[in-house]
């Protein structure tokens, strides 16, 4: 997976500081910056490309030859901003704007900028009828956590004919956790399909039951969508105006007489007339495009809810505190897996089984043992599940459980009471969030 980022969307050419850099390297004494005089900076403009001139560098070698030229084309590249009286005052907007919000951003040499650090949403992709290949990625990621099919089956038809075994549950449980950590980073390539490379927002809200999680990654998938198509592509537009980056379809367009945009692209213009046209055209395309890609992410997404919902079933329960008659309201506590003879607790959630009504009955600070807790005691029926550290929606495994023991209580009120019809209430989404 590769891209390319978009100069004034993604970073920026800082081309005073370029020119300034060959300035000095000449050892000329001249610097140019925004409340430059004009003349001063066709001057500098001037002596850059009498550095770099072909015939100067005429007998310097092949390498020192094509160094020349890549620089002169910078300096033109300078010299249409900067020399623009329509351009420079948007482009040192541009420029104040990524100097005060994205410092690191801000390019001296006239290379694209990356950040890793961000998600990168590449227009382009949905542009295109070619779909951004993820093949060599997700092979890097079975061969690197060797993960096998078979090996989940096969822990599968084991855990059927033995399903109380501890041994057996603890084989099923690895084998669906390597599962699990496998389409996590099978999401990532799922994204890149419709444009998000190097995602790292994490789904909004809580997930408290894992029927839940196609649902969200839908709305997820909408709401990227409805926040970036658009927008990006107006954006996009407006910078290729500018000649800062391409749409992909160049019209051949006659320039109206004064018009800014002659000066700052003339090789490849946009037709004023036409560009509102085009972008609605841009973004229906990417609208559609989007829609048709986003199928893969929905069946990463199916897949993952299925193994989270086994990987729930098979979260280690402790009985903490038996029930007692008539007892309505139970605790169930998160844990983390035994570290040191040690573990750690998360947080309590009660479950009303009068109502259905699942939340956040208290958090744990750090340090809080389950053996603290149980030396202490309980005062109602309680359980203790311990957590699996690859699944990150920390409500998920306890709000299954809740979910669990409602079904089991109904499934024995109907077998107890046949005759009478009963309602299922469905856990509701916990009130609070934990603070791990």
């Amino acid at each position: 997976m590769s891209y390319d980022p978009v100069e004034g969307l993604h970073y920026i050419f800082d081309r005073y500081a370029f020119i300034n850099k060959i300035m000095e390297d000449g050892g000329q004494s001249l610097r140019i910056n925004e409340a430059s005089e004009k003349a001063d900076i066709e001057k500098a403009i001037n002596h850059a490309r009498a550095m770099y001139h072909p015939d100067r560098q005429a007998r310097t070698g092949e390498e020192m030859r094509l160094k020349a030229e890549q620089k002169t084309l910078l300096i033109v590249d300078c010299a249409r901003f900067l020399l623009n009286a329509d351009l420079k005052p948007v482009y040192d907007a541009k420029l104040a704007e990524f100097r005060d919000t994205k410092p690191g951003m801000v390019s001296d040499s006239g290379m694209a900028i990356i950040s890793l650090a961000e998600t990168f949403f590449d227009i382009s992709s949905l542009l295109s009828d070619k779909v951004v290949d993820t093949a060599d990625f997700e092979l890097r990621v079975r061969q690197m956590l060797q993960y096998d099919e078979n090996r989940v089956l096969q822990a599968q038809q084991l855990y059927d004919m033995l399903p109380a075994n501890p041994q057996v549950q603890a084989v099923y449980r690895d084998a669906l956790t390597q599962e699990y950590t496998y389409l996590t980073l099978l999401e990532d390539s799922a994204w890149a399909k419709v444009g998000y490379m190097n995602r790292k927002e994490k789904e909004p809200g809580f997930l408290a039951r894992p029927a839940d999680y196609t649902k969200r990654i839908e709305a997820s998938l909408q709401a990227a969508a409805d926040r970036d198509i658009d927008s990006t592509i107006e954006k996009r537009s407006a910078l290729a105006l500018l000649g800062m980056a391409k749409m992909p379809v160049l019209l051949e367009a006659k320039q109206e007489d004064g018009d800014a945009t002659a000066e700052a692209n003339p090789d490849a213009q946009l037709q004023l007339k036409d560009h509102a046209r085009l972008v609605e055209q841009f973004k229906t395309v990417a609208r559609k495009n989007f829609n048709i890609r986003a199928d893969y992410v929905r069946e990463v997404a199916e897949r993952k809810q299925k193994t989270l919902e086994k990987l729930c079933i098979l979260t280690p329960t402790e009985t903490l505190q038996a029930e007692a008659p008539g007892q309505t309201v139970f605790d169930f506590i998160l844990a983390n897996p035994v570290d040191d003879g040690k573990q750690q607790v998360l947080f309590r959630m009660t479950l009303d089984v009068t109502t259905g009504d699942a939340a956040i009955g208290e958090t744990y600070s750090a340090g809080t043992t389950l053996q603290s807790l149980k030396d202490k005691g309980f005062a109602r029926g309680t359980f203790a599940l311990t957590r699996n550290p690859e699944i990150t929606d920390l409500l998920v495994e306890a709000g299954a459980a809740c979910e669990r023991f409602m079904d089991a209580r109904e499934a024995a009120e109907k077998a107890a009471k046949p005759e009478s019809a009963t309602k299922k209430t469905k856990v509701k989404k916990p009130k609070a969030a934990p603070k791990p």
